[in-house]
């Protein structure tokens, strides 16, 4: 009787020290555009309003990551979707729950007389991310939590993408893109104009700066820059980091026309200006997948700086940081000390609770979920 082997192992997958810490770096720089001291000079407070765009690369990261992860792990079963949407479900609800609530708990507790129904339907549309698709109600709970909603639209058809990328090559993708697109502007043709729907598709400006069907570009491109990289060598190239400069020179121009633009950007329907909104959602997109490129085949002064300890430790809790900065620690510190003041203590200490998030709440419940729903074997 022939003794019996061990099970191999998975082949662990690929990590990307500079990848993570760009992430750390655009939460950074969302931070800034959400407080900044008040005595911040009038051109340095132009500049900082553009950082807007830095949602692209949260986008596109997460194209990339979610497609190097499955692109060769599709399949329409029944226990493949259980695997999937349970991985998804436990890597971003919990501490988007947990801190959520105790913003709409702050808000609307206790529910004044009459009230009882609409409140209770402005938690569920908060609670379930649905609010993200209204132009009045997206930031209903925790502002930033908009982008969840396009980032769950994005989970829930990247399989359809996949498919139709290995099937059909770049036509299948750009039949998706479009067809994604075509659908908002459908949808927020019939329904902007109606105050029954609550903001719901209400806005061209709503749909192109907030929802998935507006965006779909960048997180398609993010896709498309994972099956570019899929199969190539780890290692750089030695060599100039072509790619890395032209991209950072491509976005300084942008910058720059952003700048001059100088858009009206509305709290609740963003960039109003057409040529801004095109260069948000296509531009700099274009230009931040080439950087990611360069990232990740081009040894340079930026990847080795993005790829210290210290910025790949705070990018693996950028997410805890990202919903941390608003919320109830922001509104204490808005009523202790004044809005848009002592900005770096307040940074230090976003950061310190993100940290004990992180640890103590984000890692736990999701290994906590996944071994309760998945065999050991297909989450460890």
């Amino acid at each position: 009787m022939s003794p019996t082997l061990p099970a191999a192992r998975p082949a662990a997958r690929p990590y990307y020290p500079a990848l993570t810490g760009l992430r750390a770096v655009t939460c950074l720089m969302v931070f800034s555009k959400h407080f900044r001291p008040v005595y911040t000079p009038e051109w340095l407070n132009l500049i900082i309003e553009q950082f807007h765009m830095t949602m692209s690369m949260f986008f596109l990261l997460s194209g990339f990551v979610m497609a190097t992860r499955y692109q060769s792990d599709v399949a329409f079963t029944r226990p493949w979707w259980r695997r999937y949407l349970w991985r998804r479900l436990a890597r971003v609800y919990p501490i988007f729950l947990l801190l959520n609530t105790s913003v709409l708990l702050y808000v609307y507790w206790p529910v004044p007389p009459g009230q009882a129904g609409h409140t209770a339907l402005l938690v569920f549309l908060s609670e379930t991310l649905l609010r993200g698709f209204s132009s009045t109600l997206k930031y209903v709970g925790l502002p930033q939590a908009w982008s969840l909603t396009a980032e769950e639209c994005f989970y829930f058809s990247l399989p359809v993408l996949l498919v139709l990328w290995q099937r059909y090559g770049y036509r299948g993708a750009a039949a998706f893109a479009g067809a994604v697109l075509a659908i908002g502007l459908g949808l927020t043709a019939i329904c902007r104009g109606h105050e029954a729907l609550h903001g719901f598709f209400g806005s061209f400006h709503h749909l192109f700066n907030f929802t998935f069907f507006g965006r779909v570009l960048e997180f398609t491109m993010g896709v498309g820059l994972a099956r570019w990289w899929g199969g190539r060598p780890t290692a750089s190239v030695a060599g100039w980091p072509w790619r890395t400069t032209l991209s950072l020179a491509l976005m300084l121009a942008g910058g720059v026309v952003l700048v001059r633009l100088n858009s009206p950007f509305d709290w609740y329907d963003g960039n109003l200006k057409p040529a801004t909104i095109l260069l948000n959602v296509v531009f700099y997109p274009v230009c931040m997948t080439l950087l990611l490129a360069g990232l990740l085949t081009e040894r340079s002064w930026l990847r080795a700086v993005l790829g210290t300890r210290l910025l790949d430790a705070m990018g693996k809790r950028s997410y805890s940081f990202y919903l941390m900065q608003i919320g109830l620690l922001s509104i204490w510190w808005r009523n202790e000390f004044g809005w848009r003041q002592h900005v770096g203590w307040q940074l230090l200490v976003t950061m310190v609770f993100s940290e004990l998030l992180y640890r103590l709440v984000e890692e736990p419940a999701r290994r906590w979920i996944l071994a309760r729903t998945l065999p050991r074997g297909e989450w460890s």
